[in-house]
């Protein structure tokens, strides 16, 4: 009895581990190849519809069947630390223009810095020069903008976006606004962390529609990017009107996902990704703009709110969305390969690909073949590859019947 005890013990384990196996990827992709050596694939809509969002289920194999090493090219520039430099000769200058000079004290790469200025409720043009010496100096923006919403819910968007450089000294001049008669002070400026930018931007146009929410005092703009985890990295809007300055929240649609007792769809539920600013307005003459929401996320709906207030809605003829251009990089000794997406429970893979090779290099590409569903491929496996939970029931109940006639023909000697 000891040993059918064990027998029945380790048919059951073999089937909980069974059970809880990662399940088998739900599509499968060919990938020719150029030849032997590293090569880039780009990543398409139905692999960001049908892959997890965090792109951990992808696998490669080659054409006899072992995985294939790769790494995912994000085609982003990496993340650098947050670096506050040395503020030095802080003062005004005529017609009350804050100025201060930025020392890093070596090179240090950045495209972004945020401006701290005083006061809590201002629009103020912020120019940026780089050097390398302090003496001569080259215009990075002349036409950045920082501002100070007052009221129930305060607001400031102080991020002022640069060329990307590694000038070790940056001077920084902050116009006031016509009018503003408190002085202006520059009161810190630092290069934030963590700050991510593509190497290369992609216009994605998506479907679209408005809705003016009087309720609310917003305009509502749902935009459709095509995939459940495409990634974006900015939007964009085209607005006909000549001045205006609005408020903007960006919204990503949690896509619904139905339970084996669910009756009807649950409700929609949004959550936040950014805020900013989009405006067009004149300065001393000058037409100053900016149409342009820098949040990046991955979704396949996207709710863009205007907050209008008192203000009529503006009239919006277009918008786009700004799109990084992900890869995977391979390594192979050429041959058709093949990929596979959509299994759920699995790690993702680490390769030394991804310590040996630079992001954004110059690689052969190759394209993706159409899209395959596996339960159309799985239908050729034995019946016991494609039932396996069944197969260990089958034993279960074999083993228990062979226990109760062995226990009955001990009882009867």
């Amino acid at each position: 009895m000891r040993g059918l005890a064990l027998v029945l013990l380790s048919a059951t384990a073999a089937a909980q581990t069974t059970g809880d196996a990662p399940g088998p990827p739900a599509f499968e992709r060919t990938v020719e190849a150029p030849g032997p050596g590293l090569f880039a694939v780009r990543l398409d809509r139905h692999v960001y519809e049908a892959a997890r969002a965090d792109l951990g289920d992808l696998r490669v194999f080659d054409p006899g069947g072992q995985p294939v090493p790769y790494v995912l090219d994000r085609g982003l520039v990496p993340p650098g630390p947050e670096r506050r430099p040395r503020l030095r000769n802080r003062g005004t200058l005529d017609g009350g223009v804050a100025t201060a000079v930025l020392d890093f004290g070596e090179r240090v790469h950045k495209h972004h810095l945020t401006v701290r200025t005083s006061g809590d409720n201002f629009r103020r043009r912020v120019s940026v020069e780089g050097s390398d010496d302090g003496r001569s100096w080259a215009t990075l923006t002349d036409d950045a903008w920082v501002f100070a919403i007052p009221g129930p819910a305060p607001a400031r968007y102080e991020d002022v976006p640069l060329p990307d450089n590694d000038f070790p000294v940056l001077r920084v001049r902050v116009h006031p606004e016509a009018g503003e008669r408190a002085r202006v002070s520059i009161e810190d400026v630092w290069v934030p962390a963590g700050v991510q930018t593509p190497r290369l931007e992609e216009r994605l146009v998506p479907r679209w529609s408005r809705a003016d929410v009087p309720r609310f005092q917003e305009t509502w703009l749902t935009l459709d990017l095509g995939a459940r985890h495409q990634p974006f990295h900015a939007v964009e809007i085209e607005v006909e009107d000549d001045r205006f300055f609005r408020q903007v929240r960006l919204e990503a649609r949690e896509e619904p996902r139905l339970s084996a007792t669910a009756s009807v769809a649950p409700g929609e539920r949004w959550r936040s990704v950014g805020q900013g600013v989009v405006y067009r307005l004149r300065d001393r003459g000058e037409l100053r703009q900016c149409l342009r929401l820098a949040v990046a996320g991955r979704a396949r709906v996207l709710r863009l709110r205007l907050l209008n207030g008192d203000d009529r809605p503006v009239r919006v003829s277009g918008v786009s969305v700004l799109v990084p251009a992900e890869h995977l990089v391979l390594e192979s000794g050429g041959g058709t390969l093949t990929l596979t997406y959509g299994a759920p429970g699995l790690a993702a893979p680490e390769h030394d690909l991804a310590r040996t090779v630079e992001p954004g290099a110059d690689l052969p590409l190759a394209e993706l073949g159409p899209p395959v569903r596996r339960d159309v491929v799985a239908d050729v496996l034995p019946w016991t590859e494609r039932h396996p939970r069944l197969l260990w029931v089958g034993l279960l109940v074999v083993v228990a019947a062979l226990g109760a006639l062995t226990w009955r023909a001990l009882r009867s000697v």
